[in-house]
């Protein structure tokens, strides 16, 4: 399969990175086993990514520590994985084999964001792929996502509602038709979250409990 079609490039996309895999796995800046172990990586993740199983996808978006056995160990693997390629594209960045996704194409990528996974501190559902800012929230990352990944989120959330058996009309947030996610807060409050400049979205950024995993 040619780098350009590789996991690890469409893996790489979700956290918002066009990555040169060519020139990645060419730089002698960049050690030849993280490469080939981010590659692994993406492997696995997509095809966790691929599984239609309900269930089973709803088990693997569980804490480990609350897990025993080889499911655990399965579900602490699928973290680690996400976070060997987070780690190889914080250094892709630095060298350039990493640029930024934007709406018009590639361009240089922002310092003042930085490849990162996060979870939300004590709910279910995650990691999840994202960019954060030097800037924290009460001690809490925040966090933008690509499209696909801020459609994850609303799809694990309407998950975990109708496994507690909650209404439909009380999701914490939904999609909207035209892209953007509609958020729920406490007494009522709306918030719609649009695309940024960088087609990431904040959502949660500034008000929910996200974490970077491992902290």
């Amino acid at each position: 399969m040619p780098p350009s079609q590789s996991p690890l490039v469409r893996v790489a996309a979700l956290f918002g990175y066009d990555l040169d895999e060519t020139s990645l796995l060419a730089d002698p800046r960049v050690s030849a086993n993280d490469t080939r172990c981010a590659r692994l990586c993406a492997v696995l993740i997509e095809h966790v990514s691929g599984i239609t199983d309900t269930n089973l996808r709803y088990t693997i978006s569980q804490d480990p520590d609350y897990l025993h056995g080889v499911v655990a160990d399965t579900v602490a693997a699928v973290e680690r994985a996400w976070r060997a390629v987070a780690v190889l594209l914080a250094t892709a960045v630095t060298t350039g084999t990493a640029r930024q996704l934007a709406p018009a194409g590639t361009r240089a990528a922002d310092p003042g964001w930085r490849p990162a996974v996060v979870r939300m501190a004590g709910v279910h559902g995650g990691p999840y792929p994202c960019q954060i800012g030097p800037r924290d929230w009460n001690g809490w990352a925040r966090p933008r996502f690509t499209r696909d990944v801020a459609a994850r989120l609303v799809a694990d959330w309407t998950e975990q509602w109708r496994r507690d058996g909650g209404h439909p009309d009380s999701l914490p947030g939904r999609l909207l038709e035209g892209g953007d996610v509609l958020l729920f807060h406490d007494e009522g409050v709306q918030e719609v979250i649009a695309a940024d400049d960088d087609d990431m979205f904040a959502v949660g950024a500034g008000a929910w409990m996200w974490e970077e995993w491992p902290d």
